[in-house]
């Protein structure tokens, strides 16, 4: 079973280019950004942080240091003049609104939200269509316009602590898969490290915890949640009690976003394994038990004789047909007739479709259920 890379991993754990620039890490972001849960960014930001440029847009890592500066004396200054940063939008944030907040206190100083990250990616996810010179002026004269000259200031500083983080993922690479395609879970968890570490590097403590906190907190579970699975010195029954305990450590908002796909996730891996090894009904019903609970677990044994009966039924028309194919007395409109006709007496009119598509699968040589 494939599982997810860990959220905060993403932006490095895959091999990147051997070389890339800032507008090559951003150039597939998300183009309508929106606030969303955190585990819906997982493979996504693969694909923001690490997809080659168009062609013809990408500039040089030195151009790029030298933009994402302040601006003043010395400074390259950017190609268009901004007075709000949202004049003549990009085609992809047309009609809509900047993701994401900067706010102050009473004092009028900055707060450090994740507000601050969204409205650094909404504008970035328009790399790609403006040149990134233009984005960071976008992003500067929003800045500005929109917070007092202290708070802004502050707010630029963490803007570029957030550019240079981002190409200073360029020199992270990790092999994260071992030779037989699972996960080396070591490998991540170093990778994951050496992520927290380059933060550091660029980002105060308290950015920091405001812009990965959440997503330091998924790749803690989800890396948890790989070890219990990959623990083979647990019984499937163990595991399945221990995932469902791991999954009640989690705050009730992220409890919410995962249950659903969690407990399909983990049911699948364990049912799996409990038919490889010819488990017992009593096993299966206290591994469901675990993870769904027993209401769940009933209306699943229910699906599974309904799905048994189909398979039955399935079984006994693709064996009646094959016979009605392989009747050489008859001709081969006789055969359909046959055949039609003995599927209606079979089958409901609604079912007739899904058989007939089984059948279709079934002469392919594809695994049909009941075959």
């Amino acid at each position: 079973m494939a599982f997810s890379v860990p959220a905060a991993l993403a932006d490095a754990v895959v091999k990147p280019p051997t070389t890339f620039t800032l507008s090559r890490i951003f150039v597939r972001m998300k183009k309508t950004i929106m606030v969303i849960a955190v585990v819906v960014s997982l493979l996504a930001a693969l694909l923001w942080w690490l997809a080659p440029a168009k062609d013809g847009q990408a500039e040089s890592a030195a151009e790029l240091v030298a933009l994402s500066g302040s601006t003043g004396e010395g400074s390259i200054a950017p190609p268009t003049r901004f007075q709000t940063g949202v004049e003549a939008l990009p085609r992809s944030l047309q009609g809509t609104e900047v993701d994401g907040e900067l706010e102050v206190d009473a004092q009028g100083r900055l707060k450090i939200t994740h507000g601050i990250r969204r409205v650094f990616d909404y504008f970035l996810s328009a790399v790609g269509e403006e040149p990134m010179a233009s984005i960071i002026a976008r992003l500067r004269a929003y800045i500005r316009h929109q917070l007092p000259a202290g708070a802004a200031a502050e707010a630029e500083r963490i803007l570029d602590g957030y550019l240079a983080y981002k190409q200073g993922l360029e020199g992270l690479q990790a092999r994260v898969q071992q030779s037989d395609g699972s996960l080396d879970i070591a490998a991540v968890r170093r990778q994951m490290q050496e992520v927290q570490a380059l933060r550091t590097q660029y980002l105060a403590a308290d950015v920091i915890a405001a812009f990965f906190g959440d997503d330091d907190l998924y790749d803690r579970y989800t890396l948890s949640r790989l070890d219990i699975l990959q623990n083979k010195t647990l019984t499937t029954a163990q595991r399945a009690q221990q995932l469902a305990a791991l999954e009640q450590q989690l705050p009730p908002a992220l409890q919410e976003s995962l249950t659903a796909i969690n407990q399909y996730q983990n049911l699948q891996a364990l049912t799996d394994e409990w038919k490889q090894r010819g488990g017992s009904p009593a096993e299966l019903r206290q591994l469901r038990e675990s993870l769904v609970g027993a209401e769940a677990t009933d209306r699943l044994e229910t699906l599974d004789r309904e799905r048994g009966a189909w398979d039955q039924r399935m079984s006994g028309w693709l064996a009646e047909r094959a016979a009605i194919l392989g009747n050489r007395n008859l001709s081969e409109t006789d055969r359909q007739h046959q055949m039609a006709a003995a599927r209606a007496q079979r089958f409901s009119a609604d079912e007739q479709s899904r058989v007939q598509s089984l059948e279709l699968m079934h002469d392919r040589g594809e695994t049909v259920p009941g075959s």
